[in-house]
This record gives structure tokens, C-alpha cells and sequence, in this order.
């Protein structure tokens, strides 16, 4: 018992269960990316091994509190910090067996008090002569490994024993081969805009908007009837009505006139309102289920489960069909005397209140089909209660009553209609103390001048010399080891590219325009923006990026023969006849014939690369990708629909469009002005290429300005916003942070080392510069997160890039405050701090400035996000 007791109390343990953990945790979040949340649920998250994992760490922790006598006045603190974490696991498995999630629908003028579970439950209903039982539980099916259910049911005396005999998951019927089937037509019929995938066996019909396909079904039928047939292996139809035709292959048109007509593979045939076309025909064939990955949300399969059941001597077996999210339909089996409904899905649950919905309001942001935010206004009903309380709910404004929570979460397409998430946890209030305690003993222990943390602040200042020395000479290898060679390639085209005036090109980069989420910023914004994506550079060839982009709009013939697309892809520059070693490549060079823009020598791969699921691309696909992104981008350039600088006056949506996009979409007298002033900024640059002189580009782009100032107004940045952000661009201080952050601590790291070995070395002096170039740099990183603060328009912590930064400025923070007289302390917080903006601006973290979007409106929740 004693060996028990020191195994399950031993620090060892714990190592060892907390590294079991954390590799569990880290491997179901590849699981749910690449299986789904169900899947990660049933093999991790609800499994009974994992919960005896969270056990055995929580039986640890109380036996090591008992063991170390944390509950004494003197070590109170760390008592509160190990109790903290026991209470937050009471909470987490209070939420885990005792509370549930769900969403409720609501349609304006409506009331609702149910809710659709998001578990899925498998349900079954026994029942006999006037008698009935019904058992029901939560049931996550794995689509990776074997999945087991085997429940034994007690009804009037005598047992009902079920068993899972087999799973599949995104099943669907589809029409197979079968020797011994009959003949099916696989169609897809069109109606109202959109398609449906058909598959009609002898004996079937479909009725679409305005006809009715019969397959021989012997029925009669109100509306005109298009009769389908089977003429030695030819598929006939006869109508009374005249059809259009349009082959698919050869895109003819054409039409037939009323009577019997051979339906041909991949022509569309159409009336009025419907279409629909013969995608194959199977002479003998069956319906049969099938696991078939979804392709889109719109297209995805159920969950189909076997189950076999013994009633006495009587056995039977059935296939269920459901999905979460979605009630489950009830199959029936009938063994002998009695009957069992069973149906698996999402389950109905009744509040003891409703909920009713008096306006939703959705806002876009301008320009843009994307919501920028949108509420629900509700009237709660509890006639119980005698209450009646109307309430608003958005994005950070909870709907909080009886221990339920309700959230906006989406809405009806034609914005009718709400989602409201809602949520019922008992387990909330218990964990919320839970962190509570978990701060109080965090910042007691850090703040106690006797504490732990004191303890080991004081043993870092006497730490060996060789083994600092020895980490940061292998972290400074790991930096040098990252290749940020880029290279410059020579074009007889670069002197055209070098002629767009600098001074120009910065009035250029002041005009607005409005990306594709509906932010409004400068010019200079999206410049730098595109320079990044296709080039991973702030400049090109000594151009800045405004010179740059002013110069792929007005002069695309020139620069798209100027090598500045990044590749670096050995296996993609062979494909598009590019040494291996090359890093950048020219838009010309991706195209069999340039002059056209026609034979994208990368579209098969692009396009076999796009089939693929995100979680099965490999790295090739990766980079194919996002080469063949940049490609897309520079080319949008070329065109100017990147550009939308023309605001729509008077629009409600406050929608702005590129050049071409303007002169065909607004009110024939604003085209005219558009098209006036459009053509007159491009001559006035060409002369300008030509002669050297910029003045009449610059009246003609200050007439731009103008427009866009009076036609824009209502949503027209301020121009403090538009300084700001031409300063916060122009500057760029997080990138021109990093190595002076990382220089100065390494450089006091450095002669730190120098006064451990010789101690008579007066470090104080460089302390102290250091300390002020680190307050410096400091106010400046803080100026930068204010500067983007205001720009963004919310909190800069909404991506991975602004939470690098604010990480990278709360580490500095941290080193100020903790610093004290450690020389090593304040070296290692400058290095840290470099190292974190340095990874900030990598490949993978997109710097650009976005809208917030609606789930993110909260102010909490984006903080925790």
C-alpha cells in the first residue's frame, strides 16, 4: 500500500503524466483539424482513458499538497496556486457530466424554447401493448479507429440487447454497378438557381419548378411531365413541350420541339424555369450506401451505424442513418411482440422559458459583403415567473438567465432569422474560482519578497558561464541558419520600371481604397501589402513599394517581364523553365504565351493541388499554392481589379470598384467623370515617363482625390487616421525593433559572461545604458501597438502576427518589472524580445492590418482568442 501510495505521490509521476498530457492535447488538435470535433471527442477528449489520466494528475496534486504541508500560514500562497488547479478540474468535470450546449433558431415575430443539442445521442424507444421505454445517451462515433456500443435494455421484465456491428461515416446513397439491379439514370436537375444531384431507378420521379421527370412511374401528374425511358441501353424522353438544348462539351445551343428525343450524356435541356441533365446511366445498378467525403458544407453525408438486436429468440439488424447537428429520423425494428424505434442525432431540449425574436440587424462593412457585426433583438418570456424582459444580444452582450447562456452565434440568409448558441454549465462559476485562486497564488508568489520565485531570481545571477554561453551560441546557429538571401535580377526593362517619380508615387500611395473585406486605407497600405505577398520585400530594385505597384498598373508591359514574384521551389521552377536554384521569377515566365496571358503552365497542378483536403496537401502543394496566389495577385494588379478606388456615390453599401468595374457599374454620368479622370492621370504619366515632369500627374491626381473625398465621404478615414497610418507604414518600427532588441541584450549577455569570469569588471555602467536603450525601444514598440490600435480600430491582438507583437512587448514589461538589479535578467529580456518580434515577421504570420470579425467584437473574447 505504502509503494502505492509513494508511485502515485512521486514527482516522477507527475513528469511522466504531465508529458502523456501534454502530448495527448497537442495530438487531438491534428485529430479534430483532421477528423473533426466528433472524432476528437470520442478518441481524446470524451474518452475514459483521459479522464482517468485527469484523475490520477488531480489524486498527484492532492497528495503532494499533503505531502509538502502547503496548508500552513507560511506557504499559503502556494497552498492557494496548487488548489487552484484541483477546483478548476472540479469545475471542468462538473461542465463535462452535468452540462450541455446547444442552438436555438428563431424567425422574426417568432418565439421558440427549444433548443437542438450539438452532441449526438443514439435514442431508443421500446414499447409494447400500451407500454413503453426509452433510453438515450450521447454517443461520438471515431472515424478513426473501431468504434464499440453494446447496451443491454430492461423492458417489462425481460432484456432488448443491442450492439454496434458496424460505422460509416459521410455516407450517402449512390448508384452502383449490380448484375442483378435495374436500370438508374444519375441526373442533376436545376431549378431556381440551384442544382440537385438525382438518381432515379425505375419506378422513381423527381417534380422540379415547372415539369415533372416521370422514370415509368405509372402516376399521373398536374403539371406537364417529361417521361424518361429505356431503348436498348439509350435513355429516351418524351415531352409535350419544346425544349433548349446546350451541349456541355461543345458549348452548342440548339433546341428540340415536342415528342420522343434520345437524352444525351452532358447536354443540358431546359424550360423555362428548370434544367436538367443525363451525368450517366447505369443499365443495372442498386442504390447502395457509401462513405464519400463531403466536398462542400452543402454536400455532406450522414453518419450510418449497423446495429444488430436480440429480443428472446428473435434477431435482427438495421442501419440508422443521422448527423450531428440534425434530429435523427427513427428507424423501426420489430422483434416479435414488441417494437424499437431507434434514431441517432441531435436531440430536442425544452426550456422552462422562450425566447422571442423582434428584429435581427446585420451591418456589413462598407463595400463588402462581409458582417461587421450583428444582434439580435429578444424578448424573454417565463410565464412561470411572471417575466417578461426584452434584451439585446451581440457579439459581447450575453443573454444570461437560469443558468443558461445564450449567444449570437449566426443567422438566416435572407436575415430573417437568428442562431443563438446557448449553453447551460454549472461547471462555470466553480472553474472561474478557480482561476481566480490560480492569479491570487500566481502574483503572490511572484510579489512575496521571500517567495519561490525571489528564491530563484536570486540563484540566476550565480548560474555557469559555460552553459549560458554554450545555449545562446546554439540558438545564435539556429539564426544564422535561416536563409534570408533575396536576389535582385537585371532586366533590360529597369529602367522603365526606375522612371515613376518617387515624390509622385508618394502622393499616389495617399489616395484611399477599399480592400475586400471593406477596410478603407491608403494606397500606400495595399502597396506594401502586394510588395510582401509577392516578394516577401518592403522594396524592389530600390523602389518603394507605391513606385512599384503605380508602375504594374500604368506600365503592366514592362513589369511583367521584371523577375519579382518569389518562387524558391526547386521542383516549380524546373515546371515553368526556371534554374533550380532561382528564387524569383518574372509573370511572363508562367505562361506558355506571355503576350496573351494564356497556357498556365501551372494549372494542372494547381488544380489537382486544390482538390486535395487541406490536411493531405504535402509541402509541394503548399508552395504551389501560394505561388500560384502570388501569380493571381500580380496579375489582378496588371488588370487594376485589385485597386478599388472609385467610390459608388450615394450607394447604400458604400461600395467602391477598380477602374474597369467603375466604368461599367456606375450611373452613365459618373462613368463619364471616372473615365474622364482615369485617362487623364494615365496620359498625364505617360508624358511624364517621357518628359520627366510630374506636375500634371500631380493635378490630375489631386482631381482623384477630390472625387473621392466628395463621393466617398461617409466613409472617408479622417485624415489624422490616414497620417498615421502613411507613418505607421513609413516607419515600420516592429521589423526595425527585432535586432536592435536582440543586439543590445546580447550584447550585455556578453559582458555579463565577461564580469562572471572577471569579477573586478564594472558592469554597471552598460546596465544602465542598456536598461535606457531597452526604455527606449520600449516606448517606441508601445507607440506602435497604440499607432495600430487606432488604425485597426480595435485591440491588436486579433491574429497571430498582433499577438506576437503584444507577447514581444508584455516580455519587456515582464523584464522591467522583474528585472531588478539582474544584469541576465535584462539581457535575456532584450533577446527575447527580438527573438519573438523576429518570428513575428516570418513567412507564416500575415502582418496585415483587418476588420475585426463578428465573433471577435468582444473585448474579453478577443483577448482570449
Amino acid at each position: 500500500m505504502n509503494k502505492i501510495h509513494s508511485i502515485l505521490s512521486s514527482m516522477k509521476t507527475m513528469v511522466v503524466l504531465m508529458l502523456i498530457f501534454a502530448i495527448t492535447i497537442g495530438y487531438a488538435t491534428f485529430v479534430e483539424n483532421d477528423y473533426g470535433t466528433i472524432t476528437a471527442k470520442a478518441d481524446i477528449y470524451n474518452a475514459r482513458w483521459f479522464e482517468i489520466l485527469l484523475g490520477l494528475l488531480a489524486l498527484n496534486l492532492l497528495l503532494n499538497i499533503i505531502k509538502f504541508k502547503m496548508a500552513r500560514k507560511e506557504k499559503i500562497l502556494v497552498f492557494i496556486f496548487h488548489v487552484s488547479f484541483l477546483i478548476i478540474l472540479v469545475g471542468a468535470a462538473v461542465t463535462r457530466y452535468f452540462g450541455y450546449e446547444g442552438v436555438m433558431h428563431i424567425r422574426e415575430g417568432e418565439s421558440n424554447n427549444i433548443i437542438i443539442s450539438n452532441e449526438p445521442y443514439v435514442t431508443f424507444n421500446v414499447h409494447n401493448e400500451g407500454k413503453s421505454f426509452t433510453f438515450q445517451e450521447p454517443l461520438f462515433l471515431s472515424k478513426r479507429l473501431t468504434n464499440r456500443f453494446e447496451r443491454t435494455l430492461a423492458f417489462d421484465g425481460k432484456e432488448v440487447k443491442v450492439k454496434l456491428d458496424g460505422y460509416m461515416s459521410d455516407a450517402r446513397l449512390e448508384a452502383v454497378n449490380d448484375p442483378k439491379g435495374e436500370p438508374i439514370l444519375n441526373m442533376m436537375i436545376t431549378a431556381g438557381g440551384s442544382g440537385e444531384q438525382v438518381s432515379l431507378k425505375k419506378g422513381d420521379f423527381f417534380e422540379a419548378n415547372d415539369i415533372v421527370l416521370d422514370f415509368e412511374s405509372g402516376q399521373k401528374f398536374e403539371k406537364p411531365v417529361v417521361s424518361l425511358s429505356v431503348d436498348r441501353d439509350k435513355v429516351m424522353i418524351s415531352h409535350d413541350m419544346k425544349l433548349n438544348t446546350l451541349s456541355m462539351n461543345t458549348q452548342e445551343s440548339g433546341s428540340i420541339d415536342a415528342g420522343k428525343n434520345e437524352l444525351l450524356n452532358r447536354t443540358l435541356f431546359q424550360t423555362q424555369q428548370s434544367g436538367f441533365v443525363l451525368r450517366s446511366f447505369i443499365p443495372k445498378g442498386a442504390m447502395k450506401l457509401v462513405s464519400k467525403p463531403a466536398k462542400g458544407p452543402m454536400m455532406k453525408g450522414a453518419d450510418a451505424l449497423t446495429l444488430q438486436l436480440s429480443f428472446e429468440d428473435k434477431k435482427d439488424s438495421t442501419i440508422v442513418l443521422g448527423t450531428p447537428g440534425e434530429i435523427g429520423e427513427a428507424k423501426t425494428v420489430t422483434l416479435g411482440d414488441i417494437t424499437v424505434d431507434i434514431a441517432y442525432g441531435s436531440i430536442e431540449r425544452t426550456l422552462p422559458f422562450a425566447i422571442q425574436l423582434n428584429d435581427f440587424q446585420l451591418e456589413r462593412y462598407p463595400g463588402s459583403m462581409s458582417p461587421a457585426s450583428y444582434a439580435s433583438e429578444v424578448t424573454l418570456l417565463d410565464q412561470a415567473d411572471g417575466v417578461t424582459m426584452p434584451y439585446r444580444i451581440y457579439m459581447n452582450h450575453i443573454l444570461d438567465y437560469k443558468q443558461f447562456r445564450f449567444f449570437q452565434s449566426s443567422f438566416d440568409q435572407d436575415e430573417m432569422g437568428t442562431v443563438l448558441s446557448v449553453n447551460r454549465d454549472p461547471g462555470t462559476l466553480v472553474t472561474y474560482v478557480g482561476y481566480l485562486l490560480l492569479a491570487i497564488g500566481l502574483f503572490g508568489v511572484l510579489i512575496v519578497k521571500n517567495g519561490r520565485f525571489n528564491a530563484l531570481s536570486e540563484k540566476l545571477k550565480s548560474l555557469n558561464a559555460k552553459k549560458l554561453a554554450a545555449s545562446f551560441a546554439l540558438m545564435i546557429l539556429v539564426l544564422n541558419s535561416v536563409n534570408l538571401h533575396a536576389a535582385d535580377a537585371e532586366n533590360p526593362v529597369i529602367t522603365i520600371a526606375k522612371s515613376f517619380d518617387a515624390a509622385h508615387a508618394q502622393k499616389f500611395g495617399h489616395l484611399i481604397v477599399q480592400d475586400s473585406a471593406g477596410r478603407m486605407k491608403p494606397l500606400d497600405t495595399l502597396s506594401h501589402e502586394i510588395l510582401s505577398k509577392l516578394n516577401r520585400s518592403t522594396s524592389l530594385l530600390g523602389l518603394n513599394a507605391n513606385q512599384v505597384i503605380m508602375g504594374m498598373m500604368l506600365r503592366p508591359d514592362a513589369w511583367r517581364e521584371i523577375a519579382m514574384i518569389k518562387t524558391g521551389d526547386k521542383e516549380i521552377n524546373k515546371r515553368i523553365g526556371l534554374p533550380e536554384d532561382a528564387k524569383v521569377a518574372a509573370f511572363s515566365q508562367f505562361f506558355e504565351v506571355p503576350d496573351q496571358i494564356t497556357g498556365y503552365k501551372l494549372a494542372s497542378e494547381v488544380d489537382q493541388a486544390n482538390r486535395k483536403a487541406p490536411g493531405k496537401r504535402d509541402k509541394f502543394d503548399k508552395a504551389l499554392l501560394q505561388i500560384d496566389e502570388r501569380v493571381n495577385v500580380a496579375f489582378m494588379v496588371y488588370t487594376g481589379s485589385l485597386i478599388q478606388m472609385w467610390p459608388k456615390p450615394n450607394d447604400q453599401n458604400n461600395k467602391w470598384y477598380a477602374t474597369i468595374e467603375a466604368l461599367q457599374t456606375l450611373d452613365p454620368k459618373d462613368s463619364q467623370m471616372v473615365r474622364l479622370m482615369a485617362m487623364g492621370y494615365f496620359n498625364s504619366v505617360d508624358s511624364a515617363l517621357k518628359s520627366g515632369d510630374w506636375s500634371q500627374a500631380d493635378k490630375a491626381l489631386s482631381l482623384i482625390d477630390k472625387y473621392q473625398h466628395f463621393a466617398g465621404a461617409s466613409v472617408y478615414p479622417s485624415d489624422t487616421k490616414v497620417k498615421v497610418e502613411l507613418a505607421y507604414n513609413k516607419w515600420n518600427i516592429f521589423e526595425q525593433l527585432w535586432p536592435l532588441y536582440f543586439i543590445v541584450g546580447f550584447t550585455l549577455l556578453l559582458l555579463s559572461f565577461l564580469k562572471i569570469l572577471k569579477p573586478n569588471f564594472n558592469l554597471e555602467m552598460f546596465s544602465k545604458v542598456t536598461f535606457a536603450l531597452l526604455v527606449l525601444f520600449f516606448v517606441a514598440h508601445t507607440a506602435g501597438l497604440a499607432m495600430r490600435w487606432y488604425i485597426a480600430g480595435h485591440a491588436p491582438w486579433s491574429n497571430g502576427y498582433e499577438s506576437m507583437v503584444y507577447i514581444g512587448w508584455a516580455t519587456v514589461l515582464a523584464g522591467f518589472i522583474f528585472s531588478r538589479k539582474s544584469a541576465i535578467t535584462l539581457a535575456a529580456t532584450g533577446i527575447m524580445a527580438g527573438i519573438i518580434l523576429f518570428v513575428a515577421h516570418l513567412n507564416w504570420l500575415d502582418p496585415q492590418v483587418t476588420n475585426l470579425v463578428p465573433v471577435l467584437q468582444s473585448y474579453w473574447l478577443s483577448i482570449h482568442v
